[in-house]
């Protein structure tokens, strides 16, 4: 009996490559996010014109980044918590995390509605720096 249950945890167990996949993957799409963000908001940073033409589907794919980064974001919490186990240590462990990706698309809102756009970049520049950072450390 004893053997099953090492086995079902040992198939319940995430590999390291996915939870690195993910994370790296999370962190291209920041980057790529930030560029195109810093693109639309070229006058904000005192940049006379914009460095690629900025249409409909530019807005359309830059949201489509966002909504991508917090899926994985979200699939990467996923998978901290398969690892951990318990829900007070994770918690404990990943609060600013889960804090920074429930707040991500209520000032998303604020940036279609052109209130605080400052606030906004402030936050995701703060959860990328908080990334790399914790990424640091590992």
């Amino acid at each position: 009996m004893k053997t099953l249950r090492m086995e079902d945890k040992e198939r319940r167990k995430i590999p390291n490559s996915v939870k690195n996949f993910v994370s790296y993957s999370a962190f291209v799409l920041v980057i790529i996010y930030l560029v195109g963000l810093i693109n639309l908001e070229h006058k904000a940073i005192g940049l006379e014109h914009p460095f690629l033409a900025i249409t409909d589907n530019y807005v359309l794919i830059l949201d489509a980044i966002f909504w991508a980064i917090v899926g994985l974001f979200s699939a990467e919490l996923f998978i901290s918590y398969f690892k951990v186990r318990n829900s007070k240590e994770f918690l404990r462990k990943y609060w600013l995390e889960i804090l920074m990706l429930v707040l991500m698309p209520i000032f998303v809102g604020f940036k279609f509605l052109k209130i605080t756009l400052k606030i906004v970049k402030q936050i995701k520049i703060g959860k990328t720096v908080f990334k790399i950072i914790h990424k640091i450390k590992k």
